[in-house]
């Protein structure tokens, strides 16, 4: 091959390259609880976080492929049935995520920019999506962190002599590849190591990520980013998952992502959420193989194997007792449990049921402004501190099989005595915020800033503004005057 054409071949070979770099473009970031290291003091396990991210093999995940949800009274009394519309919508999205077998090898069929075209009327009046909101929570509960905010992070600070040094570490993962990136959705992000981070109730250590291209405004957030809304402004929603969202679920949710899991087996029935073997006489049990001891009902699944990814999670909307609190009639949910024969290590499956008495997430509403300076369009949403640590387990111990590791481990669902998942959605409602500062006084209704409320919308239309009633008309007056 003469020069000229061997330069035109390297050329060549360059921009397929750049090509296929710029197509993996992408990133998500995984949820566990704070491992020993991940301290208030360089960036973690902070006052509204629901937990740290993970390395990879150290995730968590939810293994049963069916879960309940409903709405008690306080969420039906200040939303209304137009509330129930705008979580339906999100949970609609939800169930509508393929099961990740069938996703492609590059999500190149999902989008990167799922943020909708923002109403100009709800972002003048203050007003936050409440179908987002719940999207994005629900999301950090399924085991995804905000890519975003973990391109990059604080591993130690460790101060000599005179000298502070910095360990910055990535837990941010390509869905395709899975090396650590430092790009989320397609925009490329650097990191400034502040210390202390300033204007923040706690002071911390942290690399602080930004665009590398300077902007200041990402259309390209993931839902998993914002989580309790948080990181959209009033006016904006999300259309979709993005691709890097899909990417964390298929990570999760693979069915090559084996680990060691340990189910909840139990009783069930009217007292109790327990996991058992399908009844052989059932109607709905299977004649597939099984663990080949469930032709008697009263045998008890495997419950320790080693498991892979279920492949995809659907969400039940269940009718709720709003004076007993209780779903009005108890609710089976039956499935097939794949897993590895502990002794022969074949992939085996039993068919399984789980009867529920509460639903696995329950949508409230309250008063959350105890003392803190919020809007009134925010939420609760439990940690991840009930989450089960598997590392100790068989199969996922770390070396010298200590299971000391943060993970990998299972989202437990409700166990029938207990909500699993209870979000709480703020009732603040319309406020004013004032205050004073040194010499300046901003005590007027003049001088006071609209706090957010909560509504569903589009980019062209208002459908709804919360508490259940409250018209547009009455925000306008409250932001301008009558």
């Amino acid at each position: 091959m003469n020069p000229t054409m061997r330069h035109l071949f390297a050329s060549m070979l360059a921009a397929v390259a750049l090509l296929g770099t710029a197509c993996q473009s992408l990133a998500f970031s995984l949820m566990g609880p704070p491992a020993s290291w991940q301290t208030s003091a360089i960036g973690y396990n902070l006052a509204a976080d629901v937990g740290a991210p993970m390395n990879l093999s150290e995730e968590y995940r939810i293994t049963m492929p069916t879960l309940n949800y409903g709405y008690d009274a306080t969420f039906l009394n200040f939303f209304g049935s137009n509330g129930v519309v705008a979580v339906e919508a999100a949970m609609t999205i939800l169930n509508n995520i393929p099961d990740v077998r069938t996703m492609s090898y590059r999500l190149t069929e999902f989008p990167l920019q799922a943020v909708g075209p923002a109403n100009s009327t709800a972002a003048n009046l203050q007003i936050r999506d409440l179908k987002s909101a719940t999207l994005s929570t629900v999301l950090g509960q399924m085991g995804l962190a905000s890519p975003e905010r973990w391109v990059f992070s604080l591993r130690d600070r460790i101060v000599v002599g005179n000298v502070t040094n910095y360990i910055v570490i990535q837990r941010n993962f390509d869905p395709v590849n899975w090396n650590p990136t430092n790009t989320v959705n397609g925009v490329l992000y650097t990191y400034t190591v502040r210390d202390p981070v300033p204007n923040q109730l706690t002071t911390y250590s942290d690399a602080v990520e930004s665009p590398a291209d300077g902007r200041t405004v990402n259309p390209f957030l993931s839902v998993a980013g914002v989580d309790d809304g948080g990181g959209l402004g009033a006016g904006q929603f999300f259309t979709s998952l993005t691709r890097d969202d899909f990417g964390a679920l298929r990570y999760l949710l693979r069915f090559n992502n084996v680990n060691t899991e340990q189910i909840n087996i139990g009783t069930g029935g009217l007292g109790g959420s327990g996991i058992t073997l399908i009844p052989f006489d059932s109607p709905y049990s299977f004649p597939s193989g099984t663990n080949g001891s469930n032709t008697i009902s009263t045998n008890l699944p495997i419950d320790l194997a080693r498991r892979p990814g279920i492949g995809k999670v659907s969400f039940r909307s269940l009718p709720i007792d709003s004076l007993l609190g209780i779903n009005i009639l108890p609710v089976t949910n039956r499935y097939t449990d794949y897993y590895y024969h502990p002794t022969n290590l074949y992939l085996t499956n039993q068919n399984l049921q789980r009867v529920s008495t509460l639903p696995d997430i329950l949508f409230s509403a309250g008063d959350l402004s105890t003392g803190q300076l919020i809007t009134g369009a925010t939420l609760s949403r439990p940690t991840s501190a009930r989450w089960a640590n598997y590392a100790a387990l068989p199969g996922n111990s770390s070396i010298g099989g200590t299971g000391t590791a943060p993970g990998p481990g299972v989202i437990p669902e409700g166990d029938g005595t207990s909500v699993a998942i209870p979000i709480i959605f703020d009732t603040l409602g319309p406020a004013r915020i004032n205050f004073q500062s040194g010499g300046a006084r901003f005590l007027d209704e003049r001088s006071a800033r609209l706090n957010g409320v909560w509504g569903f919308f589009d980019t062209t239309t208002i459908y709804s503004v919360f508490p259940d009633g409250l018209t547009i008309q009455d925000l306008e007056r409250q932001l301008y005057g009558p």
